[in-house]
């Protein structure tokens, strides 16, 4: 029994002991896994294909500056109060307040399990499986086997998804690298093919809008990962090794092998040009990978989101039964084409206005109301923090109408909800009286 316990503990609910805490490549590590999952190559193919190698490359860097800014600001938190990212919400929500946050993290990281889980078994079935037993293997068992394998990690936690990323990154990155060098020897000229404009291509911004509405929901659980950091600057050079570094370097690498296939979007079709039983095993060990190093991650963050709101449940029976009904979204289709895109429709306006109001409120408004987000003042909270709530549904309601109307400030849809709702914050804080302490 104390065996387990230790196996499972996870912190879920308290602070992560300075014992367990880690520098920043531990965390940075973690965050390039996260990056090279099977959405990360079919967006970037996405946006490769339809607005030129160039513009992607300039969009994925624009993104992942983005992203790492809200990545390290996010991270940094953690590494504060060495609490997940749905108990900080404790203080800046209020005790109650925060389950509503809490349920939405828990469903956007649920969503996220079943999208990546279901893109992992269609491109098994007919892929890479496919080819070694010369035919489709039902989706619904690799759906279960692959699910009962991200469980498994997603129970230990932190200690399992650290030691799973860095052995599978760098074989993913050398198996992207050697499928590029593949196209090349095979003939392809990916120089022409990367210089070359399409018709009508995307625009560079809709480009970086995609970039950043597909992966912000990973840049506000940062507090999840870093939490375990030993410090802040370990917080936040983990979240820039991982953001700004491994987040573009996965989509530049997946958009070449992308622009050499001419326009082939699905991965284990591009690794089974050649016909090989080799590229064959190549292809399911990176779909696998791929898939496992960043669902692992979604599991854990949904699952601690539940723990925080029922801290007397042991996370690992959470896990498990989160994963279970994950894998059920996996099997009825969240990952085709119109679910995928209305999953990140809704996740881009409900998230970020919730972490623009955390990061407004932590960074500018240390005071009694939040306890200067001091672990050991969680227990003391209120209730209910109205005017962080009803900034959030404001941020909310402007997502939805300006989605609807085309209003933009940046043709981003995520980035305009950030900056609306922590500008509406800022000047409701101040107007109530509350007084700017910047320093952090």
């Amino acid at each position: 029994m104390e065996g387990k316990q230790v196996l499972f503990e996870d912190y879920g609910v308290k602070p992560v002991p300075a014992s367990e805490q880690k520098g920043w490549f531990a965390i940075g590590i973690i965050y390039w896994g996260v990056a090279v999952c099977l959405p990360a190559f079919l967006v970037s193919g996405m946006i490769a294909g339809s607005a030129g190698f160039v513009t992607a490359v300039g969009a994925y860097l624009v993104g992942a500056a983005v992203l790492a800014v809200v990545s390290i600001l996010s991270g940094i938190i953690g590494a504060r109060t060495k609490l997940s990212t749905a108990l900080s919400f404790n203080f800046t929500f209020g005790k109650y307040g925060a389950y509503v946050l809490q349920l939405v993290l828990f469903f956007a990281a649920w969503g996220w399990f079943g999208v990546q889980l279901g893109f992992m078994s269609s491109g098994l079935g007919d892929g890479g499986l496919a080819h070694v037993f010369g035919g489709a293997v039902p989706v619904w068992l690799i759906n279960i086997i692959g699910g009962a394998l991200m469980i498994l990690t997603a129970m230990v936690g932190f200690k399992a998804i650290e030691k799973l990323t860095v052995l599978a990154v760098p074989l993913l990155l050398v198996i992207l690298i050697a499928t590029i060098i593949s196209e090349i020897t095979g003939g392809q000229d990916i120089g022409a093919a990367m210089v070359a404009v399409p018709e009508k291509a995307m625009p560079f911004g809709v480009a970086a809008s995609i970039v950043i509405s597909t992966f912000m929901l990973g840049s506000i659980i940062a507090p999840d990962i870093t939490r375990y950091a030993k410090s802040p600057k370990a917080a936040g050079g983990g979240m820039f090794f991982g953001m700004m570094i491994g987040f573009p370097v996965v989509l530049i690498l997946a958009s070449i092998m992308v622009v050499g296939a001419k326009g082939e979007l699905d991965f284990s079709k591009i690794m089974l040009a050649n016909n090989s039983g080799f590229w064959a095993f190549l292809a399911i060990i990176t779909i696998v990978l791929a898939a496992w190093t960043t669902n692992d991650n979604n599991l854990y963050s949904g699952a601690l989101s539940i723990n925080a709101m029922f801290p007397t449940i042991p996370k690992w029976i959470i896990t498990v039964v989160s994963g279970a009904v994950g894998t059920i979204l996996a099997l009825a289709g969240i990952n085709t084409s119109q679910g995928f895109t209305g999953f990140l429709s809704l996740i881009a306006i409900v998230i970020p206005p919730a972490a623009a109001v955390m990061l407004v409120d932590f960074y500018l408004f240390k005071n009694t109301a939040n306890k200067e987000y001091q672990s050991s003042e969680l227990d003391k909270m209120a209730n209910f923090r109205f005017m962080p709530l009803a900034c959030w549904v404001v941020g909310v309601a402007f997502g939805f109408i300006s989605q609807r109307l085309q209003w933009q400030f940046t043709t981003i849809a995520a980035l305009d909800a950030i900056i609306f709702t922590s500008i509406i914050y800022l000047i409701t804080m101040v107007a109530t009286g509350n007084r700017l302490k910047p320093s952090i």
